[in-house]
Order: structure tokens, then sequence, then C-alpha cells
């Protein structure tokens, strides 16, 4: 059932094309009660019910024959470009949350990276000589002395 809204559509397109094709448009229906023509019509353009733009743009951009049914102005209708919509430009950031937000996620970052052991490899070094491994002179002298184990230097 078409609403009483759109019907008011329905007949203003059939005065516009009453108007711009005349006896033509109005032969086409001779004998026939305009009640079911209309109500036709209304079925078949019902899906512009929500949108009448493309219906405004077949009625601007009627051809010079009079069209002999309601496809033919659907056809047109469908040619109605969508529309163009502008961007909103994107919400400002408030400082004071990025910030917060900047800083929570460094302090998770650091809670979560391991702890570096420097000296670790050294220290592998020394535990697999003390439980009888055979290690290089030169490779556990620079352990035991990266441990300060032995011959201190500046950076220990």
């Amino acid at each position: 059932m078409t609403s009483p809204e759109f019907m008011v559509v329905i007949d203003a397109i059939f005065d516009k094309l009453t108007v711009r094709y005349g006896h033509e448009w109005l032969r086409q229906w001779d004998g026939m009660d305009m009640a079911f023509v209309k109500a036709d019509w209304a079925e078949e353009l019902s899906g512009y019910a929500n949108n009448l733009e493309p219906l405004r743009y077949a009625l601007r951009h009627l051809p010079e024959r009079c069209p002999t049914n309601v496809g033919q102005l659907k056809k047109i209708a469908n040619l109605c470009p969508p529309p163009v919509f502008k961007a909103l430009p994107a919400p400002k950031a408030d400082e004071a949350v990025v910030s917060a937000q900047v800083a929570k996620q460094l302090e998770l970052k650091q809670a979560l990276a391991p702890k570096a052991d420097e000296k670790g490899w050294a220290r592998t070094i020394v535990q697999r000589a003390e439980a009888g491994d055979k290690i290089l002179p030169y490779t556990l002298q620079s352990a035991r002395q990266a441990l300060g184990l032995e011959g201190r230097t500046a950076w220990q």
C-alpha cells in the first residue's frame, strides 16, 4: 500500500508529464481508470519514496518523446548521480588525554621490556669454566675482567 504522501508525488509527476507532453501523454490512458494507472506507477516508483532526488532528476531530464511506461522514467531516474558529501574535519585531540595515553604506553613498554643483562655472557663463561668446561684462556680472562673478578679497568 502506497502512502498518501507518495501519491502526492505521483500526482505531481503526472501533472508535469501532462504539461510537457500534453495530449500525447493523456491519449496513452484513454479508457483507463487513472487511479489504477497512478497506483501502478506508485508501486513501481515506491523505491524512491525515501529519496525523491532521482525522480526530480528524471523530471529535469525528460526526453523529447513522451515516455510510454514507468520503466522509461525509472531508467532516467537511475542515471541520477549520487549525492556528494563533504567530509567533516577530524576532531581535535585533547592534548592532556594524548599525553596521558602516551605515558601509559611508555610505562607499559618499559614494564614489558626484558631487563638487559649486559654481562650475562661473562657470567655464562665463568659458570661453564667452574663446571669443568674447557674455555680458551683469553675468553675466560675477558669474562672475569668484565665481571670485575680480575684486573679492574676504568669502565667497570
